[in-house]
């Protein structure tokens, strides 16, 4: 029997004498797909921007989110994190309105005594700092009018300015619990003093109450492809909604793979029982006790990291990449090593700060610790094993809709599949698989590709003619996080 040739825009039946081709690709040697790497920042805006409420804003400029989200806005915060940290990957933000019935938290600072020598007050506020100029003898009404111009005037800052006298009362531009997390503090570098005879008392930010509702985000995105998404809120509502909507959109009926993050403040007890109570393979979350710099930063930043590094390499490993502009902790309220993996346990992700205070990530996992029978896993623990099975399905799912768009589905052997045009057997699909496992490999994506190939099946469904089942089986490269050794000495 002769092999037939198809045809997609020749008719078969064409009598006028010319000399017809038709062009198409040839798929045969195509390497790994490129990803479609796209980020989602969600957080509170302000009333002052111009940006629609649940809408994904394209960020592509820096003045952009300031404009679009207001200017001490959470959104605003966040955007800027992420591209200090990522200038490349495609972004975008999406702000929702303070909650209807939200509170704004409210602190203060308060001066007394008066300067004897002059010198500088360092107000750190969100970590952003603001410098006042003291002079020798000058009234703490005097100093307090200062810093209320100096804040007014930096209208990047997540706070507003009042008051009277001595004192400097802040409030958050933005209402809600993320107010209580906007820090406050003096003399933050090496250096810096508060001029000597004046006294700074300052009250830390509080009573901010109400989130706004994450699900109406959620649902704004529900068709829409997004690989990374940082959210700003941390409460259980919230972050219930969140890992709910990811694995709706990891199973096999959703494909639209998405990896959240979101940070914590808090000391090693209220992390871990943070951590512990999650159990996400999706969902990453990286704590610090008293940074300077909002959570919500933290968790746009390292968004920013993983969405480059991961999009380069889904297998490699995150240790060691800093997270630009993040400010850590003060050593004495940096976590153990001891703290730090019992952390890693609970699933929040750490990290270590160099000499010149640069936060660099250490590991970076998933909340997924347990099965669905509550029984301890590692399944899922490192967010590199979500991250390169989506690689992989997504690549393997393209090159088929590339290779096999209109094909045929016939049995192994089946004369017609071998002759005929446009078909494909359990067999060929095998080989096509083992093709792309073997390029995997060379990627550094799986390991043992030989034998995973070997282990996995393509059947025909016995009760549906035109349907194909297969039993895919990788295994993902590991990764060197531990090298213990015995050094020992000859006596």
């Amino acid at each position: 029997m002769s092999e037939t040739i198809s045809f997609e825009e020749i008719p078969y039946d064409w009598r006028k004498p010319g000399t017809y081709v038709e062009i198409r690709p040839s798929y045969q040697n195509l390497g790994v797909l490129g990803y479609p790497a796209r980020v989602l920042l969600i957080g509170q805006m302000l009333a002052t921007g111009t940006a629609a409420e649940a809408f994904p804003q394209r960020i592509t400029r820096a003045d952009q989110a300031p404009a679009l989200f207001g200017a001490g806005s959470v959104c605003a915060e966040m955007a800027e994190a992420f591209r200090a940290a990522n200038q490349t990957t495609d972004l975008y933000v999406m702000g929702l309105n303070d909650a209807a019935a939200a509170v704004a938290a409210a602190g203060s600072v308060v001066l007394a005594g008066s300067p004897t020598a002059s010198g500088t007050l360092a107000l750190y506020i969100g970590g952003q700092r603001i410098a006042v100029p003291v002079a020798a003898g000058a009234t703490v009404a005097d100093i307090a009018t200062a810093v209320r111009a100096a804040i007014t005037a930096k209208t990047g800052l997540p706070v507003t300015s009042g008051g009277a006298a001595g004192s400097v009362t802040l409030t958050a531009k933005q209402k809600g619990t993320v107010g209580n997390l906007i820090d406050l503090r003096l003399n933050r570098l090496a250096g810096e003093a508060t001029p000597p005879g004046l006294t700074v008392t300052i009250t830390a930010m509080s009573g901010g109450t109400g989130d706004p509702d994450l699900q109406d985000a959620l649902d704004a995105i529900a068709a829409e492809w997004f690989t990374d998404i940082a959210v700003a809120w941390t409460d259980t509502a919230n972050l219930n909604a969140l890992v709910a909507d990811l694995a709706t959109r990891y199973q096999a009926m959703g494909a639209m793979d998405a990896h959240a993050y979101a940070g914590l403040r808090g000391t090693f007890g209220a992390l871990s029982a943070a951590g512990a109570a999650r159990n996400s393979p999706h969902l990453t979350i990286i704590g610090a006790n008293a940074s300077p710099t909002s959570p919500w930063a933290w968790a746009a930043s390292l968004a920013g990291v993983a969405a480059f590094h991961l999009t380069n390499d889904p297998a490699r490993q995150l240790r060691s990449l800093a997270l630009p502009g993040i400010q850590p902790p003060e050593p004495a309220l940096r976590f153990t090593m001891t703290e730090q993996d019992l952390l890693l346990r609970d699933g929040i992700s750490t990290f270590e700060v160099s000499n010149d205070g640069t936060v660099r990530l250490d590991r970076v996992l998933t909340t997924y610790q347990k099965s669905a029978l509550d029984v301890d896993d590692v399944a899922w623990l490192d967010i590199m094993v979500p991250k390169t099975m989506s690689r992989i399905r997504y690549d393997w799912a393209s090159y088929v809709g590339l290779t096999f768009p209109r094909s045929k589905l016939a049995d192994d052997g089946s004369p017609v599949a071998e002759y005929g045009a446009a078909f494909v057997t359990p067999r060929l699909m095998h080989a096509a698989w083992s093709a792309r496992c073997t390029l995997y490999e060379r990627e550094g994506w799986i390991e043992s590709a030989t034998r995973t190939v070997a282990e996995s099946s393509f059947l025909r469904d016995a009760d549906d003619r035109n349907r194909m089942n297969a039993r895919q089986l990788v295994r993902v490269v590991g990764n060197l996080m531990v090298l213990a050794g015995s050094l020992q000495f000859e006596v």
